[in-house]
């Protein structure tokens, strides 16, 4: 385990005044009339957002296996601008919200079966928001909890937040005292707990494992949380089709992580977790190359 100096913790940027007209435009335009209107703004934060720019063009040289071209490099930005646009109609209920399929919704039920709750393990990969539009259909109807780290949220997010009435109710804010008392206690009362695996606030717990080609930090907290509460653990995806849909994933990890012997052999453990988490997040890389939205210098390339 090392620690690392320069995390992607920096406030959020967005354009206050560019995301209330978007809110209005949504009420009288449907989702795909709008989303023409996203080039330019994707293009506004590609030439104007250094730190957008150079992590875009860092992963896109990993996963494309060369350096991309800066329609490319557009394309990725213009694909996260997508998603944004699709939070306000999946928070806000709308009829033109992105429809959706789920496969392996047996795997959750499965999880919950064994009465210890469960953890959904993401990445900041596709749109995590679409999993509040499956908890909350009739055909998979679940209990979730979130966990997230929530003081660098900018007044963009929080105005699109504010569209869904139980969304901060839903949230369980990491770094906080409670915190793990709220999680065994959502575990416990058979919740689905979600997390975000490929970044985390506390970069002084990770562990080095190779992604995409070059080691790079990967926290080891959604592991540990799993082994100390003895919840199963499911990955869950959500990746943007191109007709504005949503293919949402889940899928088998792990019955119990369990952490024994010394500190070094647990460590080992999970470490190979991790690996294998790795693996999961690199196979959705290349299966759409444009829709893993870490834009920082996520393998320390620069320093």
């Amino acid at each position: 385990m090392s620690r690392q100096t320069e995390t992607w913790l920096t406030p959020e940027r967005g354009n206050y005044a560019v995301m209330v007209v978007m809110l209005f435009l949504a009420r009288v335009l449907r989702r795909r009339v709008l989303s023409h209107l996203i080039w330019p703004i994707s293009l506004y934060y590609l030439m104007c957002d250094g730190t957008a720019r150079r992590g875009s063009y860092m992963y896109l040289c990993r996963v494309l296996g060369r350096k991309p071209t800066w329609p490319e490099r557009w394309r990725h930005i213009h694909a996260y601008a997508l998603t944004v646009l699709d939070r306000i109609f999946i928070l806000g209920g709308k009829k033109s919200a992105p429809p959706y399929t789920v496969r392996g919704s047996e795997v959750i039920f499965a999880a919950l079966s064994k009465g210890r709750g469960c953890i959904l393990l993401g990445a900041h990969i596709g749109s995590f928001d679409a999993l509040r539009a499956v908890g909350r259909s009739a055909a998979c109807k679940i209990r979730l909890r979130v966990l997230m780290y929530r003081r660098f949220v900018g007044a963009t997010s929080k105005v699109i937040e504010q569209l869904d009435p139980d969304y901060e109710s839903a949230i369980i804010h990491i770094g906080e005292p409670q915190t793990m008392l709220h999680v065994a206690e959502a575990l416990q009362q058979g919740d689905v707990v979600a997390i975000l695996g490929d970044r985390a606030p506390d970069m002084r717990r990770y562990a080095s494992i190779p992604v995409l080609g070059k080691e790079a930090p990967l926290p080891v907290g959604p592991l540990r949380l799993a082994a100390i509460t003895g919840a199963p653990v499911v990955l869950f995806s959500a990746l943007r089709c191109r007709d504005g849909s949503y293919d949402i994933r889940f899928e088998p990890f792990a019955e119990h992580i369990k952490l024994e012997g010394t500190r070094t052999e647990q460590a080992q453990t999970l470490k190979a977790w991790l690996v294998r988490y790795a693996a999961w997040l690199e196979l959705l890389c290349r299966r759409d190359p444009f829709s893993w939205f870490n834009f920082y210098d996520f393998w320390k390339e620069r320093s």
